[in-house]
């Protein structure tokens, strides 16, 4: 399969030594610096997914990778965020109406989208759209957002409607920023600058072609990156964070191992310490061997429209892999990095803070991996995450 020559990871790491300095300036920040978005922005890293049609990268799941765990080495948050604009613009260039993407692509600039998809919201028909409201929780990267995503279960005279899979119908829509309220409670313990505040979208009337059905999305741009499946996307982006955060901790960790008084030598001198750090390299290298290797197949797959089932699953099962790792890497350096990991104001602390962070979300909880070993042993009603 061909992939175009675009150099993404070169523009991403062009970046890195602005975006490392703004992570350690804004350790107690909520929000990346107004300076970083702007640079992701003009270099076209948030546009990276969205539809070429549209003006976007339609990139191969290879420079999604590259590009997410770069930004996530130099700063987590700031890849956080950045896979939450990406995902947003992927979402609405490939599967919304012709007016949404008039609206959220003008001249084929990407107005950035973000948001949280959950099913909070709630939605009803009216003639040719929607009347929606709604309180949506961790909006990763809605502070740069023009159009904020969010999940609304569809009522009919009061009551959700129920679809053929016997469960209420979801849709997913995307509405203005000036019809949204954002309540400003973003205060955790890593992934600080993901700006991931709680939103409130106002009763308002949209029209259908801001709207998704998310349950049976239909694809209207793009080619193989959009046939993947619905969640493949998602998928990439968190495990692509996972990997670059667990790769800067390497380091970090690595760095400070030679420097380390331990004894009558240095901490790295340590065969514990030599033992440790190569069990925790290959740990990464084998987690992203997996995920490359899956999503390339799987795009290839898309190509020929012979994606399956199974393959779906094995896009969860690298995510969570990639999580499982770098959750083992965070361990094994907090405990290797003594005081040093417990003390505010170093990289050590904010690889392992934001590493622990991103593993909370569904995608990559543990209830993830007990989904997919349900369907792996067959059991009755398991369905494919």
């Amino acid at each position: 399969m061909h992939k175009p020559q675009v150099p993404w990871l070169e523009r991403t790491r062009a970046l890195g030594p602005m975006i490392d300095a703004a992570a350690a300036a804004g350790e107690t920040a909520s929000e990346l610096s107004p300076a970083v978005v702007q640079a992701i922005d003009e270099a076209g890293l948030f546009a990276i997914m969205a539809p070429q049609e549209l003006g976007g990268g339609e990139a191969h799941p290879d420079a999604l990778i590259d590009v997410i765990a770069e930004l996530s080495y130099w700063d987590g948050s700031a890849g956080w965020f950045s896979h939450a604009v990406m995902t947003g613009g992927a979402v609405a260039g490939a599967y919304l109406g012709p007016r949404a993407a008039e609206a959220i692509f003008p001249g084929g600039r990407f107005m950035l989208a973000a948001g949280q998809a959950a099913p909070t919201g709630k939605a009803e028909r009216v003639g040719g759209g929607y009347r929606i409201s709604g309180r949506f929780a961790f909006g990763s990267g809605s502070p740069a957002a023009r159009w904020l995503v969010g999940g609304y279960v569809l009522h009919e005279r009061g009551r959700p409607v129920i679809g053929e899979s016997g469960q209420p119908v979801m849709l997913i829509g995307l509405a203005p920023r000036d019809g949204v309220t954002f309540l400003g409670n973003w205060d955790v313990l890593g992934l600080r600058g993901t700006g991931s505040y709680d939103f409130e979208v106002a009763e308002q009337v949209l029209h259908e072609d801001f709207f998704l059905d998310a349950a049976a999305p239909v694809q209207r741009r793009g080619g193989a990156l959009y046939r993947m499946g619905f969640m493949a996307i998602p998928c990439i982006s968190h495990a692509s964070f996972a990997l670059g955060a667990a790769r800067r901790l390497l380091d970090e960790w690595s760095a400070f191992a030679l420097a380390k008084p331990r004894g009558a030598g240095l901490m790295s001198d340590l065969p514990t310490f030599q033992r440790d750090f190569a069990a925790a390299t290959a740990d990464l290298h084998a987690a992203e061997a997996y995920v490359r290797r899956t999503f390339s197949a799987l795009f290839d797959a898309a190509s020929a429209d012979a994606v399956t089932a199974q393959m779906r699953l094995e896009g969860q099962l690298a995510t969570s892999q990639a999580f499982t790792a770098a959750r083992r890497i965070a361990q094994a350096a907090f405990d290797s990095c003594t005081t040093r990991a417990v003390r505010a104001g170093n990289a050590i602390q904010r690889c392992i803070r934001d590493i622990m962070a991103g593993s909370a979300h569904v995608l990559n909880s543990e209830q993830a991996l007990i989904d997919a070993g349900k369907v792996l042993i067959g059991t009755a009603g398991a369905a494919t995450p």
